[in-house]
Parts: structure tokens; sequence; C-alpha cells
């Protein structure tokens, strides 16, 4: 039942702006495929946790929407989010902020207390929770399929809160071709 729930939080998420639903790929602005990687800080003190995802985006009128999947502690704890936020920027940098609903769940390992490291024994406990998460980006565009930035990332939920700061790769098509200021001139 709590899939159902999680399910109809994202529909709902993407009726915020309607017009997505309406629009033919065709009529979008961009797109990219943006993988990720960095570590993943616990709020509660936990260690920093390698992390590597997937991202989706697709670009239209200043909007940018995403789809991401994000792998914990060697695919100990994933999630998998929808997001939907603004970008500022046409030209060689970009800021982009974002805010949607997220998916996660996982296993906790507990070890225990004889002999941790030679086949030690412990426990795991498994968790799924619904949370939100917020991103803002900093992109450098060198050239129109193409950016490099740092992406600092939130995922706010009832298990375990944490804050990534991971570096992103973008590809696809992010930027019309910039006019130089003489093609402009000789052209008046």
């Amino acid at each position: 039942m709590k899939i159902v729930e999680n399910i109809f939080l994202i529909l709902i998420l993407f009726q915020f702006n309607n017009k997505l639903l309406s629009q033919e790929a065709k009529e979008f602005d961009g797109f990219a495929i943006n993988p990720k990687f960095g570590p993943a800080f616990s709020v509660d003190g936990g260690n920093d946790i390698p992390s590597f995802g997937l991202e989706i985006n697709l670009l239209k009128n200043k909007f940018i929407y995403s789809l991401e999947y994000i792998a914990h502690d060697f695919l100990d704890q994933n999630q998998l989010g929808i997001m939907m936020g603004k970008y500022k920027g046409d030209k060689y940098f970009r800021i982009q902020y974002q805010g949607g609903i997220n998916l996660f769940w996982g296993e906790y390992y507990t070890p225990g207390e004889t002999q941790p490291w030679i086949g030690g024994s412990g426990s795991t406990s498994s968790f799924f929770t619904a949370g939100a998460v917020s991103k803002v980006g900093l992109k450098i565009i060198p050239l129109k399929n193409l950016s490099i930035g740092i992406d600092l990332q939130v995922n706010i939920n009832f298990e375990k809160t944490l804050f990534m700061p991971m570096f992103s790769i973008e590809i696809g098509k992010l930027r019309n071709p910039i006019k130089s200021q003489n093609t402009k001139l000789r052209n008046e």
C-alpha cells in the first residue's frame, strides 16, 4: 500500500506544471543525461558514504524537470527522485535550483561484537520511506552538448537525512550555439 501512496505523490508533483504533460519531446529546449558521484553525509553525524547516480533532465522555458537515481554505500541504500525547478544562464555558466519528492530504501548493517573484520556476525534491517529532495547546481558549459559542475543536494526523510556535494557531468543538448558579437554587427 505504501508504494501506491508514493506513486500518487510523484504524480501530484507532475501536476504542479501540467504543461509538461501536454508537450511532445520535440518541443523541449534541451535535455541531458547527468552521471554524478560524491560523498553523502548523514545529518546525524554518520561518516561520509560513497554515492553515485544518474539523472535525466528535460529543459523547457527556463524550467528543468529531472528524474534521478542515486545509490549510496555501494547499493546498500538507494534513492529515486523526481524534481522540478528553474535554471538561469544560457551561455557558459548556469545555476539551477530544484525541489521534489523521492523514495529512499535500503538496509542498515550493524556489525556484531565478535570478529567484525573476519567473517564477523551482524544484523541487517531494511527500510523504505518517502522524502523531500532539493538541489542547487553550478555548471560550466564549455560546449553546447557538455557541462561540468557541482550539485549540492539534500535528501530529507524520516530514516536518514543526507547532504550530498556531487561532481556532475551533463551530456546532451544544453544550450543553443552562441553567436559572436562580430556576426551580429555584420548582419545589421
